[in-house]
């Protein structure tokens, strides 16, 4: 029994009814996403034959932009999401790629070792630079900006020459990029059921938060660790799935539960893994190219607006010198993804 003196629990957070529909439309919207590219191909066949070609590939990207999504989710309920703690992601990634493939260079003879080895050290020295170059309380990510330009440039170069090295290295260098090509049955349907479960968990975990915030961080300290751990272990690293995507749903729903939260941003990032996979495939005949730079191309502009309007918020404004040098280099990676985004759109026309 509970004693008469006792606090009531408290009132879980009302979701207003333009959330809900938003929530709904996201949740119908993925899942028509996911759905299509299983049917999708650049093939003629029968519907069973194409679907049962495309499930791994589609499963494996749903369940990793499922758990990157839940992963960012999960940061920013908990209160674990910080501004240049999420750029350090992009860092690690280009980071990574850069160190490890001009290791792998010259070292010839020991090149997968000296790529680990490389990788190890360019990541380190990405995430090192993010946070020595920028502080929260200066009021600008421009340092990280300037770092991440050079670095996703760097990485292009390196997708664009990986395939003719070592064939060892250019599969690690395509992991360490974003690769979905070792996609089997059993890895997608493995991928996409731990994301399944760990969805259902988080879920459960915040619809209890506003009675129970032990629930709420336990989720946020716990599952988003390992729904990030799961992702990148399978197909390397997509982080602008993690850090873009529970960021439009929360725009979209900004009233919305944090269950309803939670549940929809892994919904919403299942479907931009898998779009982002099947629509270049599909349009260029099955030709597996990075699509996965592209997107971190285009995502990168968006984010670092994003962040610099928060860190602004949060510390106030920086220097002149130092806003006007942002801009300009946000402005150079917008530019560098609308020619990304052309030069993808001739070799779809080249190719059909």
């Amino acid at each position: 029994m509970t004693s008469p003196n006792a606090a009531p629990p408290a009132p879980r957070a009302a979701s207003t009814p333009a959330a809900s529909l938003a929530l709904a439309a996201i949740g119908l919207a993925s899942a028509a996403v996911v759905a299509l590219a299983a049917l999708a191909s650049f093939r003629v066949g029968l519907a069973s034959d194409v679907v049962a070609a495309n499930a791994p590939r589609t499963l494996l990207a749903a369940g990793a932009g499922a758990l990157l999504a839940l992963a960012g989710a999960l940061r920013q309920l908990g209160g674990r999401e910080r501004p240049l703690r999420e750029l350090a992601l992009f860092a690690a990634a280009v980071g990574a790629a850069a160190g490890g493939f001009a290791a792998a260079g010259a070292a010839r003879e020991t090149a997968l070792a000296a790529f680990a080895l490389g990788a190890a050290a360019g990541a380190a020295a990405g995430v090192g630079l993010v946070r020595l170059l920028d502080r929260p309380s200066r009021g600008t990510n421009f340092g990280a900006a300037a770092l991440l330009a050079a670095g996703v440039a760097a990485a292009a170069v390196v997708g664009s020459y990986a395939r003719a090295a070592d064939p060892r290295v250019a599969a690690a260098v395509a992991w360490l990029l974003g690769d979905l090509g070792g996609a089997s049955l059993a890895s997608g349907g493995a991928l996409a059921g731990a994301a399944l479960l760990l969805t259902c968990l988080a879920a459960r975990a915040a619809a209890q938060g506003a009675a129970a915030p032990a629930a709420q961080g336990w989720a946020a300290a716990a599952l988003s660790p390992l729904a990030l751990g799961l992702a990148l272990g399978a197909v390397g690293l997509l982080a602008f799935a993690g850090s873009l995507v529970p960021r439009a749903v929360r725009a979209l729903a900004r009233d919305a539960r944090p269950a309803g939260f939670v549940a929809a941003s892994a919904a919403a990032g299942a479907a931009t893994v898998v779009a982002l996979d099947a629509v270049p495939r599909l349009l260029v005949g099955g030709y597996d190219f990075p699509w996965n730079v592209a997107a971190g191309m285009v995502a990168l502009p968006a984010f670092l607006g994003w962040n610099r309007a928060r860190l602004r918020r949060d510390a106030g404004r920086a220097h002149p010198a130092l806003e006007w040098a942002e801009r300009a280099v946000i402005a150079a990676l917008t530019l560098a993804a609308a020619a990304i985004a052309l030069f993808f759109a001739q070799v779809v026309r080249s190719a059909t």
